[in-house]
């Protein structure tokens, strides 16, 4: 499964007034919405909301924050990472919405209509050419080319979202910017590999934690040697990695993404960068830039172990799930060496998602080898109530 993202724009609104909004929003337990998981930012223009993961009613919540709002309201979003839209709504009434790509569920949903530039410019106070361009949805023979020439994201890529953002004076990264370059930040602690544990088999030992697989986003070594093929143009990002000046690498990484779409090493670079500063002085999570980041790197190295290792857990919300199975699945084609370790994380996914009996047999597997004992393996079998648990 790809990225689900919303994001609430309050044109003219007051953060304090859009806060207590929202905290009504709250109360409706079919909108999901988490208080302390979103994350608020003021702009000149107005303020904005970057909302948490599993908050739904796109619409539902543009329509119960213009009633309870003098301000007009578009809640922006981008569904499963295919396509975006928004629905703009004033004083109760719904007075545009978009959606890029038509027809996406059935005939006529989304509905095959551009956006209302003129409206959306009325209440962003921007001119209606500057954006229109957006508000067409993706025709086939147009993907792949940029709407406005200083755009970072391409037709048909539903970031694209994050430019339409930008041209109404909201940027999407100052909403989800951290707060602070750290000092130093420290290295992972060194994950233990197979080769350098060993495991109780069954018996009545105690059970020993998970081992943790490094991955893409952990493994320094691994990030360097992807920044190493950058190449001398690159130097001021090798620099800057090699110091560990992560959160002054991101912007010079999105740049030379920006010029250079198609090197596989800026999006792993980036979604690195985005981990190391994870947590700290309170950022907001840039979780969902890194499922997007490994993402597209692993569109060029469909086999990347560490890269697949690394998206499995990085967005773990019930949507993406499907996605993890996948991920896990052909990791374990890839190195049947931690096979168990794999199976182990598959079959938690497959009970997540209802599907007990596939949960069962990766279990069953992981017993058989007898190789692995550990407290999320007896956790699981005990669940199922699995014989000698």
């Amino acid at each position: 499964m790809g990225l689900f993202l919303q994001i609430t724009l309050f044109p003219g609104g007051d953060i304090l007034n859009c806060q207590k909004a929202l905290q009504q929003c709250s109360d409706d337990s079919q909108l999901s919405v988490q208080i302390d998981e979103c994350h608020w930012s003021q702009y000149p223009k107005g303020s904005a909301v970057l909302l948490n993961n599993d908050c739904c009613g796109y619409e539902a919540l543009a329509d119960k924050l213009s009633s309870l709002l003098d301000t007009p309201v578009m809640v922006l979003y981008i569904y499963d990472g295919d396509y975006w839209g928004y629905f703009l709504w004033k004083d109760g009434t719904r007075e545009d919405q978009f959606a890029s790509l038509a027809n996406y569920f059935r005939e006529g949903e989304p509905p095959e209509t551009p956006g209302d530039a003129q409206k959306v410019s009325q209440y962003f106070n921007v001119k209606p050419e500057d954006i229109d361009r957006y508000l067409i949805p993706w025709l086939e023979e147009e993907t792949n080319r940029y709407a406005y020439k200083n755009d970072s994201a391409v037709i048909g890529d539903c970031w694209q979202m994050a430019d339409f953002m930008k041209a109404l004076g909201f940027d999407y990264d100052q909403l989800c910017l951290p707060e602070a370059e750290p000092e130093s930040v420290p290295t992972a602690a060194p994950v233990t590999e197979k080769e350098s544990w060993k495991p109780y088999i069954y018996n009545n030992a105690k059970p020993i934690d998970t081992p943790v697989l490094p991955n893409a986003l952990t493994d320094r070594k691994y990030a360097l040697k992807w920044a190493k093929k950058l190449g001398a143009e690159h130097i001021e990002v090798i620099q800057v990695l090699q110091s560990k000046k992560y959160k002054s690498a991101v912007p010079l990484l999105t740049e030379a993404i920006r010029t250079e779409p198609n090197n596989p090493a800026l999006y792993l670079l980036r979604a690195f960068c985005w981990n190391q500063l994870e947590g700290l002085n309170h950022g907001m999570s840039r979780k969902p830039d890194m499922d997007r980041d490994l993402t597209k790197f692993l569109e060029f190295e469909p086999d990347d172990i560490m890269a697949l290792r690394a998206r499995c857990p990085t967005a773990a919300t019930t949507s993406r799930y499907q996605r993890h199975i996948l991920d896990l699945t052909k990791l374990i084609e890839l190195d049947p060496e931690n096979i168990d370790l794999y199976q182990l994380d598959r079959a938690y996914r497959y009970h997540w998602v209802g599907d007990d009996n596939a949960a069962r047999r990766d279990l069953e597997s992981i017993l058989q080898r007898e190789e692995l004992w550990t407290v999320d393996l007896v956790y699981l079998c005990r669940e199922f109530r699995m014989s000698g648990f």
